[in-house]
């Protein structure tokens, strides 16, 4: 797996060639990027399902994975906040943007757009998926981990009878993470395209 680490490496450097020596040419290979980002979406609804739902099938007691989540919500809030303190003290001190002349016109439409946006309801409705499948193919995060959070209550409950289903869902989960590893071969191709686009 290092000599990824490597390829990936020497692509970015050779994008960076590419994109200073033939800058036309580069901007032709940002589909590459672009694809390999894409293919690394596919998998995200795949993976978090089949964690989440073996995670929780495999605890005996809801209360231990009551206390799990927790602990994991504490973990994500805390990192969050240092997060955006980092955020917040960068652009204090370096202040990006600055002396960037942006059009009048785009800066109020972006305003516009923001001020639009959905509110506490809104986002509550739009974790619960219109069907089973379409927090799948929808590409919608939230949406497959409260899926997948039921489907693994659902899981733990049937106990001793969940057990066929658990092992069919570890079977899934290897074949998506085979994929995955197969789709990662792909990174020194996507890391050169989109650097030499850059």
């Amino acid at each position: 797996m290092h000599y990824l680490y490597l390829a990936v490496i020497a692509a970015v450097v050779l994008g960076v060639i590419v994109g200073f020596a033939a800058p036309g040419l580069a901007k032709e290979l940002k589909p590459l990027g672009t694809g390999f980002v894409n293919l690394i979406k596919m998998m995200i609804s795949p993976i978090i399902f089949c964690t989440i739902v073996l995670g929780i099938g495999s605890v005996a007691k809801a209360a231990k994975v009551g206390k799990v989540g927790l602990l994991s919500l504490g973990y994500f809030l805390m990192m969050s906040t240092f997060a955006l303190a980092i955020g917040l003290v960068v652009g204090n001190l370096l202040h990006p943007g600055e002396g960037l002349h942006l059009d009048p016109a785009a800066a109020a439409k972006a305003h516009k757009q923001a001020e639009g946006g959905e509110g506490t309801v809104d986002f509550l409705m739009g974790i619960i998926p219109t069907s089973f499948g379409s927090a799948f193919t929808e590409g919608q995060v939230l949406q497959t981990l409260l899926v997948a959070l039921l489907a693994g209550f659902a899981v733990q409950k049937l106990g001793t009878k969940g057990e066929p289903i658990r092992r069919g869902i570890e079977h899934i989960q290897r074949l998506v993470f085979r994929i995955l590893a197969m789709i990662m071969w792909a990174a020194p191709v996507g890391a050169f395209g989109a650097i030499a686009a850059v």
